[in-house]
């Protein structure tokens, strides 16, 4: 059985599934929990509290009260992302300038699974399916920047088995392997009438009629597996006080897949048939280095009632700088630039344990965007966010319990003067002519986001 449908069946089985609709920075995905949900994923690499520390930090599972342990979460993320136009140009030849696209954001489910096991005293075993990255934005088809994006659709599933070992009662390790299936869709309008006067160069003024709103379509859909690694530590001063440090490498994937072009009809031999040879469809691969992160957590219990819990994370989006899509051939079908930065976040939280049943969470977050404002695409219309969050867990017996937590997302507004070209790169001259046959969108775009995390834990 091949390894895409060996990872599929055991998300089938364990509650898994690739998931799309990021809410962390550019498309990753915290959403591994309601836990965290409930406190802005403050202390996500310390606290211990469920299964889920298994994906966090595994060096954690030999110090948790209850180390046999299943959590089976799902999470529902509502983003929102609307386009303000504030002087966008059409592209050359198009008549139709369109709307404004609507709602790109929509509702997504992001379900995980995660399990501990405890070999012995010191030793624990676990396991973690989920989404720790995704994207979904979806505009109208005829928006006025369908030339530059009209769907983005990011899809992964991570299935991440972990081991741990404590040394002594203050110091454990753990580490563990990350196996992900990434599947992407990428699609836009394509101005054919501008792509026919770039080659009839001087001749184009002589046939501006027949250039007129000639539009077509392309779909670029691919796929990768690749493997990755965790690793972590954690140190346990006292039984009220925990520390946790949490690496996870950067994956690179080569997604393998194919362009889907669809061409208008120009009535001339000599332009269709040119077209058919210049925009054909067929197989194309794209390298995409998926980036690593870095979480430093602490969570201190002041009584039997009250806790505190915080996070500082770094993630390498930096590892993401182009998207260069080659056909089969070695031909550069397109090249878009990002020129992403690394991003640092943080998070305060606390919990407090009101009766035997029921405890209560809180938290703040803020995450940075790795988007510049003059890099920004629609594709993804990031920005700076500030995390509000809220939860509960409610303890059915002392095997079952049950989390909720909600989070309301505050982002900035996010600016936007995209034309296609970057001059500081554009290989081989492709994006010299994107200002004037994709046109300008600019404006800006007002984001915010709704998460509610549901979890059911059972410990034995």
């Amino acid at each position: 059985m091949r390894k895409t449908q060996m990872a599929r069946l055991i998300a089938a089985v364990l509650g898994g599934a690739a998931a799309t609709g990021a809410s962390a920075s550019a498309f990753q995905l915290l959403e591994q929990n309601a836990t965290g949900v409930g406190n802005a994923y403050a202390g996500s690499a310390a606290s211990g509290e469920d299964a889920s520390t298994a994906f966090f930090n595994p060096a954690v599972m030999p110090m948790m009260e209850k180390r046999n342990q299943v959590s089976f979460v799902l999470d529902l993320v509502k983003p929102t992302a609307k386009f303000r136009d504030e002087g966008s140009t059409a592209p050359r030849f198009i008549t139709n300038t369109g709307g404004t696209g609507g709602d790109a954001g929509s509702v997504n489910a992001v379900p995980a699974t995660h399990m501990t096991f405890a070999l012995n005293q010191d030793m624990s075993l676990g396991l973690s399916i989920g989404a720790p990255f995704g994207l979904k934005t979806h505009y109208d088809d005829d928006w006025q920047g369908r030339f530059h994006a009209v769907k983005s659709d990011l899809k992964m599933i991570s299935v991440n088995p972990s081991f741990a070992y404590r040394f002594t009662p203050m110091f454990s390790m753990g580490g563990g392997i990350v196996y992900q299936h990434f599947e992407a869709e990428l699609t836009q309008a394509m101005n054919f009438g501008g792509i026919v006067c770039d080659v009839a160069g001087a001749l184009c003024p002589s046939i501006t009629g027949l250039l007129q709103d000639k539009e077509g379509f392309t779909q670029i859909k691919g796929k990768s597996d690749a493997f990755g690694w965790q690793l972590g530590v954690a140190l346990q001063p006292s039984p009220s006080t925990r520390i946790g440090l949490a690496y996870r490498s950067a994956v690179k994937h080569k997604l393998e897949g194919d362009a889907n072009i669809t061409r208008p009809t120009f009535g001339i031999a000599l332009i269709d048939t040119g077209l058919a040879q210049r925009a054909a469809s067929g197989p194309v691969h794209v390298e995409v280095k998926v980036p690593d992160t870095l979480i430093l957590s602490a969570f201190q219990k002041l009584d039997d009632q009250w806790s505190i819990q915080g996070d500082i994370s770094r993630t390498g989006w930096s590892s993401l700088k182009t998207l260069d899509i080659y056909r089969d051939s070695g031909e550069l079908l397109s090249s878009t630039y990002y020129n992403w930065k690394d991003t640092w976040r943080v998070a305060v939280g606390g919990g407090y344990q009101a009766n035997a049943a029921w405890k209560l969470r809180a938290g703040l977050g803020y995450d940075q965007t790795p988007v510049e404002t003059k890099y920004r695409s629609p594709r993804l219309p990031d920005s700076n966010r500030t995390w509000l969050s809220f939860g509960a867990n409610y303890k059915f017996s002392e095997a079952i319990s049950f989390d909720v937590g909600y989070t309301h997302i505050f982002m900035a507004k996010s600016e936007i003067e995209e034309d296609g070209l970057h001059e500081e790169y554009n290989p081989g001259g492709i994006n010299t002519t994107n200002p004037q046959n994709r046109g300008v969108l600019k404006g800006h775009f007002d984001g915010a986001g709704d998460i509610l995390g549901m979890q059911m834990n059972y410990s034995f």
